[in-house]
């Protein structure tokens, strides 16, 4: 409705499962737009796979996932499986205890990622149920405040600057892998 109504300037964009959810996300980034997505659960598990790409080619895309556990049984409460499920994934995970944390994180991922000193892509967590399905108050910025937080979006490597043509996902062998995954391990953990 956001975009449909002219609120926001942007693309809305429905695929068909998670999979592609964070395919297009990765696609939609690597172009050089500001990416979010959502999901929870088993969506989550599907989208597992490419969220190796999301933060090998160090895209800044956030991602907001309601916790839930895995099935089977079917649960929406949070045991947290799907986060342990994406934690070795190269992504930065914060976790939100309410509501109000969800909103200020998620405003909080959109900086963290994009900072060039990190330019990696990050997960908000929240319970499934205790914060998702519950009713609590949230204070919300203003739409002029939150977006002089978190800035103009700057890209870097731009596949569609064709000025400045570059690669993205190029094989590597060993010692290049190794180095490439070294970079990024630092710049993970030098984000706090």
């Amino acid at each position: 409705a956001y975009v449909a109504n002219g609120y926001i300037d942007g693309e809305y964009v429905m695929v068909e499962s998670e999979h592609a959810a964070m395919s297009g996300c990765v696609g939609a980034s690597a172009a050089g737009g500001r990416v979010a997505t959502a999901t929870s659960s088993q969506g989550f598990a599907l989208m597992v796979e490419v969220l190796y790409q999301a933060s090998g080619m160090r895209l800044p895309i956030v991602l907001n996932v309601v916790n839930r556990a895995l099935a089977s049984p079917l649960n929406v409460r949070g045991d947290h499986a799907d986060m342990y499920l994406g934690r070795d994934s190269g992504w930065i995970q914060i976790d939100a205890f309410n509501a109000q944390e969800a909103y200020d994180l998620a405003l909080c991922a959109f900086k963290i990622g994009e900072d060039h000193s990190v330019r990696l892509p990050v997960m908000v967590h929240q319970d499934g149920f205790i914060t998702s399905h519950t009713a609590q108050n949230v204070y919300p910025l203003t739409d002029e405040a939150a977006y002089n937080f978190i800035g103009d979006f700057q890209p870097v490597d731009d596949l569609l600057d064709f000025s400045r043509p570059v690669t993205y996902g190029a094989q590597t062998e060993e010692d290049w892998h190794f180095e490439h995954k070294a970079k990024q391990h630092k710049h993970l953990m030098d984000s706090p």
